[in-house]
């Protein structure tokens, strides 16, 4: 039984010790925006497009936060904030042909963090929350168009 035990506990704590490392080298290994911002500058085209929905996706805490400090009028500027940028990304995306399947799924967990963090919110601050997930939705489903859209047939003589 106490052999039993301790090979219990053994594997707990291997698993334990597995898991608290792997959730270090992604806390070390998440961005920041403004590293993001500094990295715009040597990037082109679809990579730059990637940069942009990063940083979108980064800055919905930071709004999410905001609201949970009770300024809202600081958090509808960081929503706004989020879906220009967001908006960037989609443009970059779609005139570059390129990132445009990376762009698309994170412009997708963007809007889902911010269908996540509405359900916190105050009845009135959920329309223009309402309004940047419509408008990531639409950025989205240009994206998807772009990419499985059926090819225009040349016409010739």
């Amino acid at each position: 039984m106490q052999r039993r035990a301790l090979i219990f506990l053994s594997v707990f704590l291997s698993v334990l010790g597995v898991s608290l490392a792997l959730c270090l080298n992604a806390a070390g290994a998440q961005k920041t925006i403004e590293e993001l911002r500094a990295k715009l500058d040597k990037a082109s085209g679809g990579e730059r497009a990637k940069i942009y929905a990063e940083i979108a996706e980064l800055q919905v805490p930071v709004a999410d936060d905001q609201f949970n400090k009770g300024n809202s009028v600081e958090g509808h500027k960081t929503v706004q904030e989020i879906v220009e940028t967001a908006g960037k990304a989609h443009e970059l995306a779609i005139s570059s042909h390129d990132h445009r399947k990376e762009v698309e799924i994170i412009l997708r967990n963007t809007q889902r963090l911010l269908e996540n963090m509405k359900r916190t919110l105050a009845q009135v601050d959920r329309p223009a929350l309402d309004d940047a997930e419509k408008q990531l939705g639409n950025f989205r489903q240009e994206l998807l168009d772009s990419m499985f859209a059926p090819k225009k047939k040349k016409e010739g003589p």
